[in-house]
């Protein structure tokens, strides 16, 4: 169970970082950077789609953890280099994947 904390620009008591007010205005925030956006769009272009859905398709273990197939963790295809759209794709746990987020691989595989 998580423990409320405050929000980091007004000081209520939410389960996250933010209340939902300002959790929302930072979404928002989020949604219409053109920086952003451009990064998405070079990201996950049509290449990415075709080759990400074989990785998916052909998924037997988590390059991250090394585990198989979870039933409510479906797999997502990973930049090897996080934020590098021509880097290699390896299947990965959706938990998985965003547990790394953007931050380089640590010694490898695993």
């Amino acid at each position: 169970m998580k423990f409320p904390k405050p929000c980091i620009t007004c000081g209520v008591l939410s389960p996250n970082q933010y209340c939902p007010e300002h959790q929302a205005a930072l979404n928002r925030a989020r949604e219409n950077n053109p920086a952003r956006l451009a990064k998405k769009k070079e990201l996950y272009n049509a290449r990415y789609k075709s080759i990400s859905k074989r990785i998916r398709e052909g998924a037997v273990t988590c390059h991250l953890c090394g585990e198989g197939y979870r039933a409510t963790d479906p797999w997502q295809a990973d930049h090897l280099i996080a934020g590098d759209s021509t880097s290699p794709l390896a299947a990965a746990h959706r938990s998985c994947n965003a547990k790394r987020g953007n931050k380089p691989l640590e010694g490898g595989v695993g």
